[in-house]
């Protein structure tokens, strides 16, 4: 019991120091779950936040299209439809790499027809993830 304490005194210790004087320390960076950026897109989905589900692309896309051709490309999307709205995340697999990660995930689309009638329809996402400027950026790719 007092090796236990003993060990777990010196390593809060050179954590201490080594926070204290972090001349050529080295750190570990903590990211957060990429499911955060999974969630924080399909907010901006149910919003009908356009502007934020493009702003939640990696800068790779965003060099490619503009917001105003985002914004054309996805004129008729289901997605953004009244009444429509995603639900019920489920994560089917993850794998991560440091500032990369995959995602597959199932998601239900809650729709209306135009009589009124709900529909749930289960969609399979594969995204990809880029941690950028502190936040997961999120695309959906091809499977």
């Amino acid at each position: 019991m007092a090796v236990i304490l003993t060990l777990a005194v010196a390593c809060v210790a050179i954590i201490v120091f080594n926070n204290n004087n972090n001349h050529g320390a080295k750190y570990m960076v903590s990211f957060n779950d990429p499911e955060t950026g999974v969630k924080e897109w399909i907010d901006a989905v149910n919003e009908k936040n356009i502007v934020r589900v493009y702003d939640l692309a990696p800068d790779e896309v965003k060099g490619k299209r503009t917001l105003d051709q985002f914004k054309g490309e996805n004129t008729n999307n289901i997605l953004f439809g009244e009444g429509n709205y995603l639900h019920n995340y489920s994560l089917l697999n993850k794998t991560q790499n440091g500032t990369y990660a995959q995602i597959i995930a199932q998601i239900f689309l809650h729709q209306q027809d135009n009589q009124g009638m709900d529909h749930e329809i289960p969609i399979f996402y594969k995204f990809a993830l880029f941690y950028e400027h502190g936040e997961w950026k999120i695309w959906t790719i091809n499977f």
